[in-house]
């Protein structure tokens, strides 16, 4: 008697825990439908420039992807490169890669919650934002130890009602504490696709931007 009790508190955990994963699914196809993903397969081209600003210190780097070709060019200050995506063979090229996978994420991350395999959802209903202390519910997404550039990291997106991405927090290697936290504001519109272009953390010092940001 007690071996079936146990069994059906077992396969009520397993249900609920099923039932958990559906639900945070279904919340990150609302949040990427949100910012457009449906309409990404009509971009042909995508510019921007990736701003980083601390205190009163700006770097910044441009990139334009024809998307279809998967061809990327960056342009610096100091240098500017051209290469295909799909042939990536020297360290070189992968370290230019990693800054637009970076640069690419904090663009249009709302996408990569469905775009991504080998990760983990959890949604938990609300939530306060840990800048603004909005009411949310809060996705987490978990990556896989293995793959990538920085396998393992986690990321904690603070969403509101109509599925706008409010806030997120970066935790590095999917730490406990967070590594980074940030605003997700002034977004634009184009081409069906919603950009957030500015993001601040809890300070005011640190900010990351985008100029620039055309879609063909």
């Amino acid at each position: 008697m007690k071996y079936i009790l146990g069994l059906g508190a077992l396969l009520l955990m397993l249900n609920s825990n099923v039932q958990a994963q559906k639900t945070a699914q279904a919340t990150a196809v609302k949040l990427a439908n949100k910012y457009g993903v449906k309409k990404f397969k009509n971009v042909n081209n995508l510019a921007y420039t990736f701003n980083v600003q601390r205190d009163t210190t700006t770097t910044s780097r441009s990139w334009n992807w024809d998307v279809k070709r998967n061809i990327i060019t960056m342009t610096t200050p100091k240098e500017k490169v051209t290469y295909q995506r799909d042939t990536i063979t020297t360290k070189e090229m992968k370290a230019v890669d990693a800054r637009f996978i970076n640069d690419q994420y904090w663009l249009l991350y709302p996408f990569h919650v469905v775009w991504d395999a080998g990760t983990t959802l959890t949604l938990k209903e609300d939530t306060l934002s840990p800048i603004g202390k909005q009411k949310t519910m809060m996705l987490t997404v978990q990556y896989n130890k293995v793959g990538g550039y920085t396998p393992g990291d986690a990321y904690d997106l603070f969403i509101d009602k109509n599925y706008r991405l409010l806030e997120w927090v970066f935790r590095s290697g999917g730490a406990v504490k967070p590594s980074l936290m940030t605003t997700w504001e002034s977004t634009i519109k184009a081409k069906g696709l919603t950009i957030a272009t500015n993001h601040v953390n809890e300070t005011g010092k640190f900010r990351i931007f985008f100029t620039g940001v055309t879609v063909d």
